[in-house]
C-alpha cells in the first residue's frame, strides 16, 4: 500500500540534469585539491606532541611561583593539552623536582620542592 510514488517525466529529467552538474563540479574539485590533505596535517600534528624537556632553571622559573602545581595548570601556563602536561608532571615528580601534596582520582596537587633536588 505504501511506497514510493512514480515521478512525472519533469521531476526525473530534473533529477538526471542535477546530478550531472553535480558530477561536473565534483570533478573540478578533484582537479584544483592538490598537496596535503586533512588527514596527513592532522598525523603531522600528532607527530609533533611531545612532552617538553625542561631544565632545572626553566622548572624553577615555571613552577616556582606557582602555590599549586596541577596538571591543568600546567598546561595552561605552557601552552600544551592535558594530557602531555600530565607527562611531564610524571616525569618531575620522578626526578624529585615536584612532590605530590594532595588530590584524589587523577586530580592530585603538587608541590614545587626545588632545582637541588632535579641534579
Amino acid at each position: 500500500m505504501g511506497g514510493a510514488k512514480k515521478k512525472t517525466l519533469a521531476q526525473s529529467e530534473k533529477q538526471q540534469d542535477g546530478e550531472q552538474t553535480k558530477e561536473a563540479k565534483d570533478s573540478g574539485k578533484e582537479e584544483k585539491r592538490s598537496g596535503k590533505g586533512r588527514s596527513s596535517q592532522m598525523q603531522a600534528s600528532i607527530k609533533n606532541m611531545a612532552i617538553p624537556k625542561i631544565e632545572a632553571s626553566e622548572a624553577a622559573k615555571i613552577f616556582g611561583p606557582m602555590k599549586a602545581v596541577t596538571i591543568y595548570s600546567t598546561s595552561k601556563t605552557l601552552g600544551i593539552n592535558a594530557s602531555l602536561a600530565w607527562g611531564l608532571i610524571k616525569s618531575l615528580e620522578a626526578k624529585g623536582a615536584l612532590k605530590r601534596e594532595g588530590g584524589y582520582s587523577g586530580h592530585y596537587v603538587y608541590r614545587y620542592v626545588g632545582a637541588e633536588k632535579t641534579q
